[in-house]
């Protein structure tokens, strides 16, 4: 296979990112295509986060000795390329004399390393932001040309650049989402649910007008079931808005349980202190949690510990209802599906642990870098 000259597979990566929207996927295809049309046999990509931790997040070509163990070389621990990073010395595309990664990897499985000893490597940024580093190596290859590390240089600004382009797009998205949701809550308030509440309204002055028990019965009848509506009319509002959120994430946590009939008992550590963005996909995400409780596991009561420390935020939500296998939660469970994406949006972590019988425990881990109030 002829491989393609550099400025011809510049201009294949570079048309590929133009058409990629999800950050994640177009790094896989931006990794596979420089590999495939360059030298480099093999590449990986770290992200890493604002603790200096870093988690590979694209892969091409590893060889087994790379592999092995889930890949455990590649996440655990640290390395000079990452420590490099961290203390801002790399700053552009480099040869690295040693890889602790690759080194330890080797001796464990010196035969299936492929030829892989040594790497080059170059941050990912956009402007004064960086994201992690991107990686390429090849067989028997302890030292990359100039031109090899000017290629990774090129790659790496269009990945980077794409990256912060897609972010962008995703904050313009979400803002849209949030506009029209508030749009829909308002109409939501004026119109339904105020019908609603005069429908019950006037079935409570009818039922005191008449005594036929028929229509006695029928009237107490509409006048309950528009009750029921309102309230189901209220929580799809908040569910819409968080009214209440501009008094904290606290506060808008109480009212909405008070709303839906949970009691919860919050505890706090730290001044919580989160950019408006996070405020409110840490709501949303305890809002589904706290549905679920209501709905699911068979108790009113939930406790929600928030800690923030340093930069990091913790959300702990427990409850001791029925529970649910937790091994088996189901990919197509639009709640959990919806706090996953929330999650991911604000690059935290989740996790669900539930046993039958004994309640379930929600983690959230979430890092707080910036704090912009807007």
């Amino acid at each position: 296979m002829v491989k393609p000259t550099r400025l011809a597979l510049l201009k294949e990566i570079a048309e590929y990112l133009n058409e990629e929207t999800e950050i994640y996927a177009m790094m896989h295809g931006a990794l596979k295509r420089l590999i495939e049309g360059s030298s480099f046999s093999t590449g990986w990509i770290f992200f890493i986060n604002a603790e200096g931790i870093q988690e590979m997040v694209a892969d091409y070509h590893l060889p087994q000795s790379l592999m092995k163990e889930d890949c455990k070389s590649m996440n655990e621990g640290t390395c000079w390329c990452v420590q490099a990073y961290n203390s801002q010395r790399l700053t552009k595309a480099s040869n690295i004399i040693h890889c602790s990664r690759i080194s330890a990897a080797n001796k464990k499985y010196h035969n299936e390393s492929e030829g892989i000893t040594h790497h080059a490597t170059v941050p990912l940024k956009s402007g004064d932001e960086k994201f992690g580093l991107l990686n390429v190596a090849s067989p028997f290859t302890e030292k990359y040309s100039e031109e090899d590390l000017e290629l990774l240089e090129s790659v790496a600004f269009q990945i980077g650049s794409t990256i912060k382009r897609i972010e962008l797009t995703n904050q313009e998205k979400e803002a849209a989402r949030l506009n029209e949701r508030n749009r829909l809550a308002r109409d939501l308030h004026d119109s339904v649910n105020q019908m609603l509440f005069s429908l019950k309204i006037t079935a409570h002055a009818a039922y005191g007008m008449t005594n036929e028990p028929i229509a006695k019965k029928a009237l107490q009848t509409i006048e309950t079931t528009s009750q029921q509506a309102v309230n189901e009319m209220r929580s799809l509002i908040w569910q819409l808005k968080p009214v209440g959120l501009e008094h904290g994430l606290v506060s808008a946590v109480k009212r909405y349980c008070e709303l839906i009939g949970v009691q919860p008992e919050i505890q706090v550590e730290g001044l919580i202190n989160l950019s408006s963005s996070i405020e409110e996909h840490v709501y949303r995400i305890v809002q589904e949690a706290v549905n679920n409780i209501k709905k699911h596991a068979q108790t009113d009561q939930v406790k929600i510990k928030l800690i923030q420390k340093n930069n990091n935020f913790t959300v702990k939500i427990s409850d001791q209802g029925t529970g649910f296998n937790s091994e088996f939660i189901s990919e197509e469970s639009h709640g959990i599906h919806n706090m996953k994406q929330r999650i991911k949006q604000i690059h935290g972590q989740l996790d669900i642990q539930s046993t039958i019988g004994k309640g379930t425990l929600i983690i959230m881990e979430i890092p707080v870098i910036r704090i912009d109030k807007e």
